[in-house]
This record gives C-alpha cells, structure tokens and sequence, in this order.
C-alpha cells in the first residue's frame, strides 16, 4: 500500500510525465518500502519477549533469526534508503526519509504506549507517504494537500480501531482507555469532518478537475456512513473506514489522471 501511494503522489505531482520518470518514482518507491520494513523488523525486535507469549510463529520466537541479526537488517534498510535517496533524489526527498525513520524509532520506542500522539505518529508517516511524489519531483504544492487528507483519515481510522480493541489493550494508555470509548469516537468524527472538509480542496484550488469532485463525492459519503457506524459497531466503523480510504486513493489517482 505504501508503494501504492508513492506512485500515486508522483503521478499527482507529474501526471502523464511519470512515463518519463519511472527509475525515479522506482527508487522513491523503494525508499519508502525500505523505511517501513525496516520498522516491522525494528517492532519485532523490540517486542521479541512479549512475542514469546503473544505472537510465537514469529521469526524471532521461533529462533529463525536472532535478535542481533534482525537489527543488523533493520539497521541496515534504514542506511539503505537513506543513501539511496541521498544519492538519487533531491535533498528534501532524504530529509522526509529521516523524518520517517525518527518517527519511527519514537512510535516504536514511546508513542504506541502513549494513546494520541502514537495515533497521530502512524498517521503523519501514512501522510508523507502521499507528500513524498510531490517532493521528489519538486512540487509539493500538489501533494501537501493529500498529506492532511490521508492523515486526518488514518488519525479516525486509528481511534476507530482502539475503541475496537479496548479489551485486548490492557497493557496501553490508548485514548479509549484513558478518556472513554465516546469521547474517542467523537475525536474520530471531528478527524473525519476535517478530512471531509480538506477533500473539496484540491478541485477548489484547481490541482484536480471535476472527474476527482465525482469520485471523492462518492468516498465522501462512505466516510459519512463511517462516521455513523462507529457509534454502533466498531468492527463496522473500522470497515467503512477503510473502504473509504480505498476510494480516496482511487480518488487521487483519478485526480492525478485526468
């Protein structure tokens, strides 16, 4: 998916041009995927002991590869994709990748134990993702839009799926659990009214034509009928949720086609 995304922004920034520019967009591509897995890896060495007991099959419980080497390779794919976009792409485009790495570090180290900020850590990296295309071909005017827009949606989607695990997170200060299950799904709606408010923009100020108004109409509306079914059922709200943030990716590139 987040692959997925960094050819999205990039044919938001470029549009048809991206035919021209596909070593680029490959290398930021692989950027991207290298940074995140370097975060799978670095949350399973991490949570290696609490694995032991909660997720056995894993590589490292299962004595696959020891702890010290899944660092090296963690380690190792962080470097990578910070020499490769230094080497490739322009200076912002690794500037984001260290900003990605950092907030890595932080969510895995502090921020899922921390409730909101862990919320709004993971949806910031979702957010760059979309950022990036723009950055890398120097017009982020395009894509800075697509950064609120897929934060602010994930931000929702992240509160929807702690109120969804309440019983399971016994041992996290999620914000549920701090500040109750409503107030949380409140905090979701105000996300969500903000993503819808932000969806208008980019046919408002000219970056997409009226093809994109059309497709984002019918996302928007499916974030609505989230907005509804979170209050009811948290598996459904969680759902929908995702469902629209499929239609807002098929938005973005509707956008970035036409």
């Amino acid at each position: 998916m987040a692959v997925i995304g960094t050819v999205i922004s990039s044919l938001v920034a470029i549009g048809y041009s991206i035919r021209f520019n596909l070593l680029i967009v490959g290398i930021a591509s692989l950027v991207v995927f290298l940074v995140l897995t370097g975060g799978n890896i670095m949350n399973d060495v991490l949570d290696s002991e609490t694995d032991k007991v909660n997720h056995p099959e894993r590589p490292i419980p299962m004595g696959v590869i020891s702890r010290k080497s899944a660092t090296y390779i963690f380690s190792g794919s962080y470097i990578m994709a910070v020499l490769l976009a230094l080497i490739f792409l322009p200076i912002y485009g690794a500037l984001i990748a260290v900003a990605a790495i950092l907030l890595l570090i932080y969510y895995e180290t502090k921020g899922k134990y921390s409730g909101l900020p862990g919320n709004l850590t993971v949806s910031a990296l979702i957010g760059l993702i979309f950022l990036y295309g723009g950055v890398i071909f120097n017009d982020p005017q395009k894509t800075i839009l697509l950064f609120f827009l897929a934060m602010f949606s994930n931000a929702s989607r992240e509160l929807i799926k702690d109120v969804q695990d309440f019983d399971g997170d016994v041992d996290r200060n999620t914000f549920p659990r701090v500040y109750g299950k409503r107030n949380a799904l409140n905090l979701s709606t105000i996300f969500i009214l903000i993503t819808l408010a932000f969806s208008i923009l980019p046919y408002t100020e000219k970056i997409f034509g009226i093809y994109y108004l059309l497709v984002v109409m019918v996302c928007d509306a499916f974030f609505v009928i989230t907005m509804i079914m979170q209050y009811r059922s948290a598996k459904k709200g969680q759902q929908f949720s995702k469902l629209s943030m499929i239609l807002g990716l098929l938005s973005f590139t509707v956008g970035g086609l036409t």
